[in-house]
């Protein structure tokens, strides 16, 4: 939870609850991965990853809901690693999106797009590399 406050203008710096509803939505999500970037004993980023099932003709989609490392850490591409991997060896994902929150997010877009992201909509960005 303190990755969630770390960066500036936090939505949960205003409004804690939102660290319970993000818990209990992860928590509860019944096709979700969380992945946790540890450094020694210390978690240092992790992310939030849901499966929906789409139209059969459109395959299952993975969607980023939460990307966080503390400052300084630099994990996102590891953890984006990871994510990828896993859609890969479900082998029924086509698509990998990143929700964004362009007006609290504290970097700005080409971070995500040094990731392998491009923009698909306003608050979301579809990974670019390949899935199979």
């Amino acid at each position: 939870m303190a990755i969630c406050l770390s960066w500036d203008n936090a939505p949960a710096k205003r409004d804690p609850a939102l660290l319970r509803e993000l818990l209990e939505q992860a928590l509860g999500d019944d096709d979700s991965t969380i992945y946790l970037a540890l450094r020694g004993d210390s978690t240092v980023g992790f992310a939030h990853v849901t499966f929906q099932a789409r139209p059969v003709r459109l395959g299952w989609r993975a969607t980023i809901e939460e990307l966080h490392g503390l400052p300084g850490e630099h994990v996102e591409s590891a953890l984006l690693e990871a994510m990828v991997a896993e859609c890969r060896n479900r082998g029924d994902v086509i698509a990998l999106y990143l929700l964004t929150q362009p007006d609290l997010e504290p970097r700005v877009f080409q971070f995500y797009e040094s990731l392998g992201f491009r923009e698909r909509g306003r608050d979301v960005l579809i990974w670019s590399g390949a899935l199979e």
